[in-house]
């Protein structure tokens, strides 16, 4: 992507506010949202079962927290969210008539980004230097190169993503989520933090999301199986298309890691390296 803002039709944004409402998403979410300042945090909404149901991005102003996330699980975050409310004083709203653009590395942490914020729009920073801003205004152009080009950088730069298909699949760590500061292991309690937790306590993480490449015209869909000779060894996760075939990310055993994996169509997955240590 160029510097410029590009429509990015694949995110959308929700908002809870309410005088309750960090204390409502802190037993809710992965991380500790009391550390939630003025810069970008990334956390997961799980199932009891600590499993990700979605991977949010996290940004606090004064009227509220934002959550910058796929579009296709908008409304199901809503829904879920809200039958935890009871009598707490939130409001949890996905905001259908905002817009979000994003702008590619080199200008996302400068004072660019604070000139591009004011009162109708919220900036969330990724940490490739990636900037998405979500504002007031639907956006009325399509644009799939950029989302595709957005979700190259998310898999360039190791950030998992969850779509409806692997929604409820994955515990944080097998997303490499705990490496990513998206899981808080001492704020308390919150939904899935007792698997989650003894998941990591007990050494369990038998799984981690690596990336590959593969000489492919396609990226196989998400939880398309990838094998070691004939036994599977990973599902993908998310993938897009680069110059000479295309780029993955997938959920591998650690057994099988730094070793050429084979597509169900017979395609090699060749390992990429990860911009952080796994």
């Amino acid at each position: 992507m160029s510097a410029e803002e590009r429509s990015l039709r694949s995110l959308a944004v929700v908002r809870v506010s309410g005088a309750d409402a960090e204390s409502f998403l802190q037993g809710q979410l992965t991380s500790d949202l009391g550390q939630l300042d003025s810069q970008t945090q990334l956390a997961a909404c799980t199932t009891p079962q600590g499993r990700v149901i979605a991977v949010l991005r996290l940004c606090r102003r004064e009227d509220g927290i934002y959550v910058l996330l796929p579009a296709a699980l908008g409304a199901s975050l809503v829904e879920r969210l809200r039958k935890f409310v009871l009598r707490s004083k939130v409001a949890i709203d996905l905001l259908d008539a905002w817009s979000v653009t994003g702008v590619d590395a080199g200008t996302g942490h400068s004072s660019d980004s604070r000139q591009r914020s004011g009162s109708g729009s919220v900036v969330f920073c990724y940490p490739d230097g990636r900037i998405a801003i979500a504002r007031t205004g639907a956006s009325c152009t399509l644009d799939a190169v950029a989302d595709e080009a957005w979700q190259r950088a998310d898999i360039a730069a190791g950030l998992p993503q969850i779509f409806s298909a692997t929604s409820g699949h994955f515990v944080p760590q097998m997303l490499n989520l705990d490496l990513l500061d998206a899981v808080s292991f001492t704020k308390g309690c919150y939904t899935g933090q007792e698997i989650i937790a003894r998941t990591q306590h007990l050494g369990r993480i038998k799984r981690r999301t690596l990336r590959y490449a593969i000489r492919a015209d396609e990226a196989p869909a998400p939880l398309t199986p990838l094998h070691l000779e004939a036994t599977k060894v990973g599902e993908v996760l998310i993938g897009a298309r680069v110059e000479g075939g295309t780029e993955i990310l997938a959920v591998i055993s650690l057994e099988a890691r730094d070793r050429p994996l084979r597509t169900a169509t017979g395609h090699t997955a060749v390992p990429l390296p990860l911009p952080y240590a796994v």
